[in-house]
Order: structure tokens, then sequence, then C-alpha cells
């Protein structure tokens, strides 16, 4: 059995651990604040702007012109591009596991079907993760001081990529945030758009578009894409935060608890000593008066 020191030792041990965990949950806590504002004034204009695009679409197939080259997939799809998004750092339950398990899941059952399926990454973890096992693009500090143009410049990348004919898909596997306790990994389509929404256009509606149809969508298209990658690093924040957050207010109870079976360990730790001392005194009395 431990001594009263070991144990006292114990004790001050995990209540340092606990401080630790209540600062990091109020850190995170402040930062989920910032990153839920972020992803929640975007999400509506990133609706609007797929529906936009979706309409431009179904214009285009309704004039019987050519349709776009980002808005429909190539006839044979013979390599994929697939960015894995997790976080930088650890500490936030089971959020990268997910999103690593998903992408892993991907590579035994849908990358055999591709002549060639490479991946990319933004994040950390899964990099470290996969770099023996499915080396691929590393886009180190991608979150450092992250705004519109950072996604444009990757968009403007990948849409170079996909026109070159190097890739004929490219996809995203990351973590959307839904709530504070609550993140689902996403699978998602990036590259080709496809038909989007399900609003027909009229021939008297196409009357509204001016210039034309195509000249509309070589303008919108690319900010398309950079809106839906900023979306997606978004939730990826935003539910990193979220994860954090609550795994770091589980620890602090985790370490209360511990703190309570340790202390009562203790005090019963002591007594026994006090006990046995008390019994040694009584004894040594008894012996003197024999």
């Amino acid at each position: 059995m431990a001594s009263a020191k070991d144990l006292r030792k114990r004790i001050s041990s995990v209540k340092n651990t606990q401080q630790i965990t209540k600062a990091m949950k109020m850190v995170s806590a402040a930062k989920l604040r910032r990153a839920q504002e972020n992803i929640v004034s975007l999400r509506p204009y990133s609706r609007e702007m797929s529906k936009v695009v979706g309409s431009l679409a179904q214009a285009v197939k309704a004039s019987g012109e050519e349709s776009h080259p980002l808005l429909e997939a190539k006839s044979e799809i013979k390599s994929c591009l697939v960015f894995v998004v997790t976080s930088d750092r650890g500490l936030c339950g089971a959020l990268n596991a997910n999103v690593i398990k998903t992408a892993a899941r991907f590579i035994k059952n849908e990358a055999p079907k591709y002549e060639k399926c490479d991946f990319a990454f933004i994040g950390k973890k899964g990099y470290e993760y996969f770099k023996n096992r499915k080396p691929g693009k590393y886009y180190q500090d991608f979150y450092a001081g992250f705004r519109m143009p950072k996604a444009t410049q990757l968009a403007e990348e990948l849409i170079a990529l996909y026109l070159s004919g190097q890739y004929d898909h490219i996809r995203f596997i990351y973590s959307e945030f839904k709530s504070a306790i609550s993140q689902s990994v996403m699978d998602e389509s990036f590259l080709p758009v496809g038909t989007l929404g399900e609003s027909s256009t009229t021939e008297s509606e196409m009357t509204l578009y001016e210039p034309t149809v195509r000249d509309i969508l070589d303008g919108i298209l690319p900010k398309h894409f950079a809106t839906q990658i900023c979306r997606i690093v978004y939730d990826a924040l935003a539910s990193e935060h979220a994860a954090r957050m609550s795994a770091m207010e589980n620890a602090s109870k985790n370490a209360g608890e511990m703190i309570k079976k340790i202390t009562l360990l203790y005090n019963k730790t002591r007594q026994a000593a006090i006990t046995k001392e008390l019994l040694e005194i009584t004894s040594g009395a008894e012996a003197q008066k024999a």
C-alpha cells in the first residue's frame, strides 16, 4: 500500500493536472465562440452560392450549350485526390481518430477503384498518421492566419489540377461542426461540382443572365470553390475547439473524482497509521505495568 506521503504527492499532482485541463477548457471555449461565429455566418452565404451555381448549371443544360468543364464529371474517372482535414494539435477526444478512420476506410474500399489515388493533408495529425502509410502533400501551417485569400489560392490550385487532367475527381474528408457536443465526419465531393439544386430554368428565365451563362460561370465558380474550402476549414476549426473543450471538461471531472478517491485512501491510510501508533503506545504502557 502507498504511504501517506506518496498519496499526498499524487493528490497534488492530480490537482495540478486539473488546473491545466480547466484552463485549456476555458481557452477552447473562447476560441470556439469565434470559430462558431465564423462558420454560422458563412453557411448561409455558402448555401446561396451553391444555389446560384445550381441555377446556372440548369440554365446551361436547358439552353443546350456545352456545359462548363468544372460542372460535369469526366467520362472516365481514373485518378482521385483526397484531402484529409484534421487538427494540428491533439487533446480533442476522438475527433482526429474519426476522420483518420474514414480516410483509412476510403483507402481500403475506394482507392483500388482508381488507377491513381493521391492524398493531401491539412492538419498535422492526419499527416503524421499517414506519412508512412499513404504519403501526400502536406499544407503545413494552413490554419495559421486563415482567411479567404488562402482558400482562394488553394481553390485555384485544385481547379488547375482538375482542368489539366491530373485528377478526375477531388474530395475532402473533414469534421463538420454540429454543436458544442456534436461533430460528424464528412466525405464530400469537391470537384466536379455536378448539377446542384433541383430548380428548373425556363427559356424566359434565361434572358435574365447577362452576359452569357458561361461567362457568369467562369467568374462565379472560382469564388464558389474558395467559399467551400473556407467553409470546410471553418467547420474543422470549430469542431476542433468544441471537441477539445468537451474533452478537457471530462478530464477535469475525472481528475476531481480521482482526487476524491485518493483523498479517501489517504485518510484511511493516515487513520490506520494513527491507530497503529496508539496501539503501540497502549501496548508499551501495559508492558510497563506488568
